[in-house]
Order: C-alpha cells, then structure tokens, then sequence
C-alpha cells in the first residue's frame, strides 16, 4: 500500500514566499499550516492550498510549536517544512520512492541548498547541510527551541537531492536574523542556568574558533565575500549571545541595587509612607 505523506509546516508573515513552498507540495496527501496569528496574507495564501490551516499562538520555541502542528496530521511519515523552503521535482521523486520502499528506516535526512543574497552557498558548512526533516511521527520527537531538530529512535538514512533554502535574502536580513538569534539563545541561558558572570571564552574565543571553522576549515572563502560575511556573522553571534547574557545579570543586579538605593531615599521612604 503507497505510503502517505502530511506536509507540516509553520508559518509567521510569510507573504512573500509561502506560495512557491505550497506550490512545490501538490503531490503530498495533505498540507498542514500551523500560523502564528500574521499580520499580512499568510493565512489567506495558505487557503488557496489547503484548507488545514490552523493558528496558534506562538510558545517562545520552535520545537514546541513544530509538535503542536504535528498533531494536527493525519498521516504517519511527515515532512516538516518552512515557509522559505522548496521541494524540487527531483526531491519529490526520490522522497516517494524511498517512503514507499522503506521497512526498517525511521528518517530520512535530506541535504539543504543556501540560496543568499543573489548567490548559491556552496562551502563553509552550509551545503551539504543534512536535515531530519523526513521522519515518521512516532520515531521520535522536536528537541530544542532555536535551531531546533527532531531527534529520532531508530535507523536514519540520507537522500541525495537537496530542499531549496531562501531564508536569508540579503546581508542586512541575514544579520538581522541571527541577532534574533543571539537574543532568543542569550534568553534561554539565564534562564536555565542562571549564570553569575559572564563566560569569556564563549565570549571571546568561541567566535574566532567558529570564524576559522566555517571560512577556513569548511572552506567558505570558496564563496568570496558571501562567505566571509556569513562566517563572520556566524561568530559574531556568539559574541552577542554572551553580552546579551551579560546585559541580563546587570539588568538583574542593577534592579535589586536600584530598590536598596530607592528604599534608602528621602523619596522612596516619604513615597512609601503615603
């Protein structure tokens, strides 16, 4: 019996290029949008290709928001999308061979092509870049709230035909994305570990450790001043990352100095004695 297949994806003020990625799965036995309420024709869009399109506030987490849209599928095997991703021709053909072929395969990882600022990546760690984004839904789970993945229980296998990516426009959206990031991450960290001072190799050796490793190690210099950027951005964030965290403990402390100092004053004690 061929194998079913729900196309999942998420979505937030993706007017622009949610089409090309619904237009790429007129092939899957449904299509499930899970929106996180948008303020342009996301939505809209989204209902000219299927009609499971749902809303959901959003939970500070992409993995939590990728399980809650899971559960609105039908099917066993999905495939979990972004709205700047696409399905080539070849992709959609190796994917149906290899879900109605598979017995003893939980995943599959399919490799991801950079499309970035005018230009396809073709180095510095992003291509090939393996994603489980192929899996059957009771293998395993959505780990992580950036950069989130779903961790499998069982066999994996890889595929050869990449998913197209357009997630980064130009230089100015790329920057802008990943110091989304470093705020997200930075965020995450005081929480969890609720750290007294800031980390100064992460600060400061860790962005020059990554810096090497995509632009010389993974040979971004193979795409110029792209991935040079890219490389650099990708250190960068590191660095802001850790002075976000920084910026949080000051915040903290300075807010408990700033009671001590106000109880003590003339106008804090005569504005709390009225």
């Amino acid at each position: 019996m061929k194998a079913q297949i729900s196309a999942v994806i998420i979505t937030f003020n993706e007017e622009a290029r949610i089409e090309r990625c619904l237009r790429s799965l007129d092939w899957v036995d449904e299509i499930i949008v899970v929106d996180s309420f948008s303020t342009d024709r996301t939505v809209e869009l989204c209902r000219r290709y299927t009609d499971k399109v749902y809303q959901h506030p959003w939970p500070n987490s992409y993995a939590r928001q990728r399980t809650i849209a899971s559960q609105y599928a039908a099917h066993e095997w999905h495939l979990s999308l972004d709205a700047d991703e696409v399905v080539t021709k070849a992709l959609r053909d190796e994917i149906i061979e290899a879900v109605n072929a598979s017995r003893d395969i939980a995943a599959f990882r399919i490799p991801r092509r950079e499309y970035f600022a005018g230009k396809w990546i073709k180095a510095g760690g992003w291509y090939p870049q393996y994603k489980t984004i192929l899996f059957r839904r009771s293998s395993g789970a959505w780990e992580k709230p950036i950069h989130e993945e779903f961790i499998v229980q069982g066999k994996q296998s890889p595929l050869k035909n990449p998913i197209l990516h357009d997630g980064y426009g130009d230089f100015k959206l790329f920057m802008q994305k990943f110091n989304h990031y470093s705020s997200l991450e930075a965020e995450r960290n005081f929480t969890t570990h609720h750290p007294r001072s800031v980390n100064l190799w992460k600060a400061l050796f860790k962005p020059l450790e990554r810096f090497y490793g995509r632009f010389i190690r993974h040979r971004g210099y193979r795409d110029g001043i792209h991935g040079f950027y890219m490389a650099a951005v990708i250190a960068i964030n590191y660095f802001l990352t850790e002075m976000k965290v920084y910026e949080l403990i000051c915040q903290e402390e300075g807010k408990r100095d700033w009671d001590v100092e106000y109880r003590r004053s003339a106008v804090g004690a005569d504005a709390e004695g009225k």
